[in-house]
């Protein structure tokens, strides 16, 4: 694999554990803390954050079977 594959390949690990770290907090007792508007928010990144792995895996299959 190239540099750049590589580089790919660990971004995509690297977001899918913020994903799993903000949907942590999101279904904890500390989101109780924020406001509507900032939960909010914080739930749309999380969504966008999930299709941009989603991006990302694609583009890894895709060089992967080349």
């Amino acid at each position: 694999m190239t540099e750049w594959q590589n580089r790919v390949i660990s971004e995509k690990e690297e977001l899918d554990n913020k994903i799993t770290k903000l949907k942590e907090f999101l279904s904890s007792d500390k989101d109780k803390e924020l406001d509507n508007m900032t939960f909010a928010l914080l739930t749309e990144q999380c969504y966008y954050m999930q299709e941009y792995s989603i991006i990302l895996e694609e583009r890894i299959k895709h060089f992967k079977k080349d």
